[in-house]
């Protein structure tokens, strides 16, 4: 993902991530939200582990002989 700060356009900060925009009202609070997204996006992630369960029995479809005219 690139992200990216740009501004000010305006009064604004924008921070561009790929073709998604956000616009804050200040740098400070920009360069804050980068910083913690990028934080998160290189935090460690755990993959999901699949759980150990027993089968489970299906019912038993049966059908009739004949079938029933109305």
């Amino acid at each position: 993902m690139n992200i990216e700060i740009s501004g000010p356009s305006g009064d604004q900060w924008i921070v561009r991530m790929d073709a998604f925009v956000v616009r804050f009202d200040s740098k400070v609070a920009a360069q804050s939200f980068v910083d913690q997204l990028k934080a998160r996006i290189d935090a460690p992630h755990a993959w999901p582990t699949l759980v150990d369960t027993a089968p489970v029995a299906r019912p038993r479809v049966t059908r009739a002989a004949d079938p029933v005219v109305l």
